[in-house]
């Protein structure tokens, strides 16, 4: 029985660490940082926002206030960007706009030392809607390649069939 339970707590775990997308590399964040912007640009998405949690914590004073608590893993920058790729945001709006709440995706990019991780929680398995599940893959494809620095064949080839002129400014 006890094999059982085990089994099955590996397995959820398993399945749960599937659902993160986390990429570690040893190019400095001052290197990699404003390449990943470049890659979101080329993948036809936009940075609605970006937000660096230690440097605003420090600012806000928690650091003092929390003190030994505060960082313990001593991050270096823990910085997060909400980004959106207008085109299939739209889709999705269109089939379910509750889905919407999905909304904005987000990348977090983390620097401890030499090391950077970047993470994403992919989303192709948070509904069981066919048509959308087949769009938020082709999403979590966009933003993997994104974060890869890789431009996404998906999005390369809706701009020679004509995206850029449909969708301008996504």
């Amino acid at each position: 029985m006890k094999t059982i339970i085990l089994s099955l707590l590996l397995l959820g775990s398993l399945l749960q660490a599937n659902e993160i997308y986390t990429k570690t590399i040893t190019k400095p964040f001052s290197v990699y940082f404003p390449e990943l912007k470049k890659s979101i640009e080329k993948n036809h998405m936009g940075i609605i926002y970006e937000f660096d949690l230690v440097e605003r914590f420090k600012k806000k004073g928690f650091d003092k206030k929390f003190g030994d608590a505060f960082n313990k893993n001593g991050l270096d920058k823990i910085v997060t960007l909400l980004i959106c790729n207008g085109y299939v945001g739209n889709q999705v709006s269109n089939i379910d706009p509750n889905m919407m709440a999905l909304c904005p995706i987000k990348i977090t990019v983390i620097k401890k030392g030499a090391q950077t991780t970047i993470t994403f929680l992919k989303y192709q398995n948070v509904t069981q809607n066919k048509e959308i599940k087949e769009l938020l893959s082709t999403l979590d494809k966009i933003v993997i390649n994104t974060i890869d620095l890789t431009l996404d064949k998906y999005m390369e080839s809706s701009v020679t069939g004509g995206y850029e002129e449909q969708h301008e400014g996504n």
